[in-house]
């Protein structure tokens, strides 16, 4: 199953063609993938594309379906890849990737009807608003790169949590190697989180506080060091201990640089 017939049967889950004169799943997927190659808006890629002669069709299509439908029918389709690539696998580790992509919002915010979702910031020009996407990747060979989950992030949610939901749903279809993080994710919420979960993990971690200086001073560069650390994780009014391994290196040299 390549991405274009996961794509597609993603959208006829979600839109059901009534008529015979009636836009098909089918131009809708085509749409939707010719938008995500070419990185534009839904109506610029109509425009372009000549499969939908007005945005407003798809949006109408997409009414009244709610953001627990689409995620339900994503992983319904995600589900299929993953015990196919299970099967053909033979036992094999997997690696996978998690990421977090924003999207600029452009529209009137006290008439969005998701104002949940929208995020208070400029990532774009004449945008003050965006939205934020968590996302779970896996990469097959050098070039395929499959998003197997993802999800919208609220204002002022517990990441950890999500990262929990989306582990948990792999975690379930494939054995896991090493969870993948960048400076993003460190937090000893999503520590504590994936601790729970008993998956091997690696979070690029941000140089926050003075602990680590000690140490860096007594290595010499290319050396490495392990700390054993431990702290609490604060949640509903309670103290949680979580503990972590940290590896400190020292001007490790990678492609001529440091």
């Amino acid at each position: 199953m390549d991405k274009m017939e996961i794509v597609e049967r993603f959208t006829k889950n979600i839109i059901k063609k009534l008529r015979k004169n009636e836009i098909s799943p089918g131009q809708i997927a085509s749409m939707l993938i010719t938008a995500a190659l070419s990185l534009c808006f839904v109506n610029e890629s109509c425009k372009s594309s000549g499969q939908v002669s007005k945005s407003q069709v798809i949006y109408r299509k997409l009414d009244g379906k709610t953001m627990g439908d689409i995620h339900e029918w994503f992983q319904g389709c995600t589900l299929g890849f993953l015990q196919k690539l299970k099967m053909f696998s033979r036992n094999r580790l997997f690696i996978l990737s998690f990421d977090t992509t924003k999207e600029a919002f452009y529209g009137d915010v006290s008439k969005a009807k998701d104002k949940m979702y929208l995020h208070k910031g400029s990532i774009a020009k004449g945008s003050g608003y965006y939205y934020e996407y968590l996302t779970v990747s896996i990469t097959c060979n050098v070039t395929a790169k499959y998003i197997l989950d993802g999800v919208m992030v609220p204002v002022g949610c517990y990441i950890e949590d999500y990262v929990y939901q989306v582990t948990e749903f792999v975690k379930e279809q494939l054995p896991l190697e090493v969870v993948l993080f960048d400076r993003g994710f460190g937090t000893w919420g999503v520590i504590y989180k994936l601790r729970k979960l008993k998956v091997p993990y690696l979070i690029f971690w941000k140089k926050q506080g003075d602990w680590y200086k000690e140490h860096f001073d007594e290595l010499g560069d290319g050396e490495y060091k392990i700390i054993h650390r431990e702290s609490k994780y604060n949640r509903n009014k309670t103290n949680h201990k979580v503990n972590s391994n940290f590896v400190l290196i020292k001007q490790l040299e990678y492609d001529g640089k440091k």
